[in-house]
C-alpha cells in the first residue's frame, strides 16, 4: 500500500528480509538527531550570519526543507524550494522574503558548514580489509577527483570556466573520498578555470593511507611528500611523464634495459603488454625513483600507473585492481548530478549559486547515510545509488519527525525497512569477483 514503507511486496516475500538490530538503531537514530539537532543547526546560523533572527525562515527549517527537497525529485528553480518549504512548515512565506534569506553571505558559509557538520556526525565504517593482508595495513584507501560543471554565465566573474567560449561560468568540486567509510571526507568548491593539483589532501594527513588520483594529479614533489610522511599511493601518469627506464619486467618477465632508455619509448618496443618497471625522475640535479605499473586497455597509450608500493606483497595484479577502486569517487559524483541536483540553477547571485551546492551536497551526504545505516542495521550489503534513486520517499517523514523532535527512532526504523526491501546491492558476490570487494575489501561490522 502507499501508506506503508516495506509492507508485502513480491520483492519481500522472496526475499525476506534480515532482523533489524534494535540496539545499532538506536545508535544510528540518536547519531542522526544529534547531527540535526534543532538549537545546534540554529546556533551555527547565526555564527554564519544565515539568519540573525529565528523568525519563521530558522536556518534548521530552511536546512530541512533544503535537504528534502534537493534530494527528492527534478529542482529546476528557487520557487520549488520555497514551496516545499511552506508545505513542510505549514506557513506562507513570500518569494522575496524567502530569496532575501538565500541572497546573504551567509547562507553558502551556513551549508557549508552543514557540510562539515554531516561528513564529521554521520560518518559510517563500512569497508574494512578483509582477506587481504596487503590491503589491512592501510588505516584508509583515500580517493581525490573533481567534477566540474557550468553555472549561469552572468557568474563568470566569481567562477570562470576553463572553455570560456561555451562555458564562460563554471564550478569544479574537489572531493578527497574515504574508500572505508564509503563517502567523501572533505570538499572544496573552486572556478573551474582553477588548477586542480592544489586541492590534493596535504601529504601529512595520509600517513599509512593510500592514495588514489586520476592523471590530472600527478606531481613529482608530491609523490616524495606522501612517501616522506609514510602514505602510499598510485597516481595514473599522463604521458607528459616520460622517466627513465632502470628496471623491466614485461608480462612477468625480467627483460633486459638498455641505458638511457626513455618510458615512451620502451612502451612502444613493448605494445599491448603489462609491465612492472622501476623509473627514474630527474628533477633538477636530484635523481628520484618510483616504481610504474603499465596495464594495456583501450587506449594505445596505455594506463600508466605510478607508485610507491613495493612488488611484495604488491603484485601488478594488486596495484591495478586497487587503483580501479578509484571509479568509486566516478560513481559518488554521478550520484550526486542525478539524484542530488547538483547543477546550474537560474541564479546570478554567487552567494546563492554556491549555498545551493552546498545544499545539494548535503542532501546527497544524507542519503549515504541513510544506505550505510541500512547497512549496519540490516546486515545486508546496499547500494548507494538505489537509495540515492528512492529514498526520497522516506525523507519527508524524517524530516516531520526532525521539526517535531519526536518519533525519529521510529521513523528511522520504518524507513531503513522499505531500503532494505528496495534498495540492496544486486548481486554481493559479483562484487567480490569484479566489483568493489575485488580489491580485498569486505563489510565492516558494527562497533
Amino acid at each position: 500500500t502507499g501508506s506503508c514503507w516495506g509492507c508485502d511486496t513480491n520483492q519481500q516475500r522472496s526475499l525476506p528480509l534480515p532482523t533489524l538490530s534494535t540496539t545499532k538503531l538506536t545508535k544510528l537514530s540518536h547519531t542522526l538527531g544529534r547531527a540535526l539537532a534543532v538549537a545546534d543547526v540554529n546556533q551555527l546560523g547565526r555564527d554564519t550570519g544565515q539568519a540573525k533572527r529565528l523568525r519563521t525562515v530558522t536556518p534548521h527549517r530552511l536546512f530541512l526543507a533544503m535537504v528534502s527537497t534537493l534530494g527528492g525529485g527534478r529542482v529546476e528553480s528557487l520557487a520549488d524550494l520555497l514551496r516545499a518549504f511552506n508545505h513542510q512548515n505549514g506557513v506562507e512565506v513570500a518569494y522575496k522574503a524567502f530569496y532575501n534569506r538565500l541572497a546573504r553571505v551567509g547562507f553558502a558559509t551556513f551549508m557549508r558548514g552543514m557540510l562539515a557538520r554531516l561528513l564529521d556526525r554521520l560518518r559510517v565504517q563500512t569497508l574494512t580489509p578483509d582477506g587481504q593482508k596487503a590491503v589491512a595495513r592501510f588505516r584508509d584507501i583515500v580517493i581525490h577527483d573533481g567534477s566540474s560543471f557550468a553555472l549561469k554565465s552572468a557568474l563568470s566573474g566569481p567562477f570562470p570556466g576553463r572553455f570560456t567560449t561555451i562555458e564562460p561560468a563554471a564550478v569544479e568540486v574537489h572531493a578527497t573520498y574515504s574508500g572505508f567509510a564509503d563517502e567523501v571526507s572533505r570538499v572544496q568548491i573552486a572556478p573551474d578555470a582553477k588548477a586542480e593539483r592544489p586541492f590534493l589532501p596535504d601529504p601529512a594527513t595520509l600517513t599509512d593511507q593510500l592514495l588514489l588520483a586520476d592523471r590530472g594529479y600527478p606531481s613529482v614533489a608530491y609523490f616524495e611528500a606522501v612517501a616522506a610522511h609514510g602514505g602510499s599511493f598510485i597516481v595514473r601518469l599522463t604521458r607528459s611523464y616520460d622517466p627513465w627506464v632502470q628496471a623491466a619486467w614485461v608480462a612477468g618477465r625480467r627483460t633486459p634495459v638498455s641505458t638511457r632508455l626513455r618510458l615512451s619509448r620502451f612502451l612502444a618496443q613493448h605494445a599491448g603488454q603489462r609491465m612492472d618497471l622501476d623509473v627514474a625522475f630527474h628533477v633538477g640535479p636530484r635523481v628520484v625513483g618510483f616504481r610504474v605499473v603499465v596495464l594495456p586497455g583501450r587506449e594505445a597509450a596505455m594506463t600508466r600507473l605510478c607508485t610507491n608500493l613495493p612488488r611484495t606483497p604488491f603484485s601488478l595484479d594488486l596495484v591495478g585492481r586497487l587503483y580501479r577502486f578509484r571509479w568509486q569517487i566516478e560513481l559518488c559524483f554521478k550520484e550526486w548530478k542525478s539524484y542530488a541536483n547538483l547543477h546550474q540553477f537560474d541564479t546570478a547571485n554567487p552567494h546563492i549559486a554556491e549555498g545551493l551546492i552546498w545544499a545539494s551536497l548535503c542532501a546527497a551526504v544524507l542519503k549515504r547515510f541513510l544506505a550505510h545505516a541500512a547497512q549496519r542495521v540490516g546486515g545486508t550489503a546496499m547500494s548507494t545509488r538505489r537509495v540515492a534513486m528512492c529514498a526520497h520517499h522516506i525523507l519527508h517523514a524524517l524530516v516531520a519527525a526532525l521539526l517535531l523532535g519526536v518519533g525519529l527512532r521510529g521513523t528511522l526504523r520504518r524507513g531503513l525497512t522499505f531500503l532494505l526491501a528496495n534498495a540492496r546491492r544486486a548481486n554481493p558476490d559479483r562484487d567480490r569477483r569484479t566489483g568493489r570487494l575485488r580489491a580485498g575489501l569486505g563489510l565492516a561490522e558494527a562497533a
